[in-house]
């Protein structure tokens, strides 16, 4: 491994030399400070820096001291820069990690394809020249993981945002079982069902991040596959009506793990599709993050996107008992969950339904809001259950095709360690 110093700059040389791929998926590019952090990391020669050199965006709704938290809205351009990092990016950075830039993403992060009306969409780099979205959240940290300009990025999940980006432009990424990080110093959306979550090349780096932020010690062998046991909702991917190209290539990782000894047995889990729709019933999101957006909305709404500001006001007119009818719905659900997963380890899904849509296919907000809904399905089950979820690429990602391991509640490093032995499979099909 060289020097921190010239890691950095090895990356900030890779960004410049992808300018074009990297439109509208960086907000700010922090070069001089991580070039001081790089000297201070060379210079200490710390034990305690187990990510030595790692280089990281951030998500633009995540405390970095003395960067603008803005959650990539015009709503908060006139906010002082942080006080302090937010734990979890603190935790990072004494662990050696080095900030590289802050993300642009879907505004106060809500949505799941990706487009920002004042900062642009990113578009993912599988699909070049088709101007396809890169999924949402977490957009422009799924660019820059992809294209190689940093080692990770640090993003946020409610629904599936750190995953779906991840699918759609290619790379790996991991969400904890919420509480698993500290939440303080992030933005909201839906502080239910929001957690932080990590975007990378590969499952191996995610659980080194994990390790760095729990404290605990990556174990360097890959657990065997053989005799693991999972599930693969097969009522619940009717319902959902994944593409047919999507369905054969997350068939062909079935047979590859299959021939490595997991064992894979079917099941209905049709139930799985009322998760979702449980929580869209109670107005979770919207009743949850107007709870933080009420004065902001009532004081500049104009500057707002369109498309989300009239989503978060709408939460005023729920009821309080369909609200917490819907939080009772979601723990019979989970507890079903729960009974019916039993000793595997995850259920198997895609991660995403299909390829991501194009950007000019959003341009009606009718079209927009249901592409927004079909993309999200698969994954927002972990998040209104609170489960831990993962997504590993299929060869080389191509089409958006991954692999989606949604866990048990709390088994999150048994499913990163799974997670590393599904991906030394899947990852070799061509």
């Amino acid at each position: 491994m060289g020097s921190a110093a010239a890691i950095v700059e090895d990356r900030l040389a890779r960004r410049d030399r992808q300018v074009a791929a990297l439109a509208n998926a960086v907000l700010d590019w922090w070069d001089d400070g991580a070039r001081r952090q790089a000297d201070l990391i060379d210079r200490a020669a710390s034990p305690d820096h187990v990510l030595r050199g790692l280089t990281l965006s951030v998500k633009a709704n995540v405390d970095v001291e003395g960067a603008r938290t803005t959650a990539a809205s015009k709503a908060l351009d006139n906010v002082a820069p942080a006080a302090a990092d937010a734990p979890v990016v603190a935790k990072l950075r004494a662990a050696g990690a080095i900030f590289l830039a802050q993300t642009n993403m879907v505004e106060f992060a809500y949505g799941a394809l990706g487009p920002n009306p004042h900062h642009g969409a990113p578009l993912s780099p599988l699909f070049p020249g088709e101007r396809r979205v890169t999924g949402g959240s977490s957009s422009g940290a799924a660019v820059t993981v992809a294209l190689g300009v940093v080692d990770a990025a640090l993003g946020t999940d409610t629904s599936g945002s750190v995953r779906i980006p991840a699918a759609c432009c290619g790379v790996a990424s991991f969400k904890p079982t919420q509480g698993r990080y500290s939440a303080e110093g992030i933005i909201p959306l839906t502080p239910t069902f929001d957690t932080a979550g990590f975007l990378a090349p590969d499952i191996t780096t995610c659980d080194r991040l994990d390790a760095a932020v729990t404290g605990r010690t990556v174990t360097a062998d890959v657990p065997p596959l053989a005799g693991t046991r999972f599930l693969v909702p097969r009522g619940f991917l009717t319902a959902v009506a994944c593409d047919n190209t999507m369905l054969s290539r997350f068939e062909r990782a079935l047979d590859e793990l299959r021939r490595a000894g997991a064992a894979i047995a079917d099941a209905d889990m049709s139930y799985l599709v009322d998760v979702g729709d449980a929580a869209r019933a109670g107005s979770m999101v919207a009743v949850e993050a107007l709870s933080w957006h009420e004065a902001l909305l009532a004081e500049r709404a104009e500057r707002y996107d369109p498309r989300v500001a009239p989503r978060i006001a709408a939460g005023a007119s729920v009821p309080a008992l369909t609200y917490f009818r819907a939080r009772r719905q979601l723990e019979a659900l989970a507890d079903r969950y729960a009974a019916d997963i039993g000793e595997a380890v995850a259920i198997l899904t895609p991660t995403v339904p299909g390829v991501p849509p194009k950007l000019s296919e959003l341009a009606e907000d009718a079209r927009y809001l249901a592409l927004n809904l079909r993309i999200m399905r698969l994954t927002e089950i972990a998040n209104r259950i609170n489960v831990p979820s993962l997504t590993v690429p299929i060869g080389d990602g191509a089409g958006a095709a991954s692999i989606l391991l949604t866990g048990q509640r709390g088994d999150d490093i048994r499913l990163l360690e799974t997670g590393r032995a599904i991906e030394a499979v899947v990852r070799e099909i061509k």
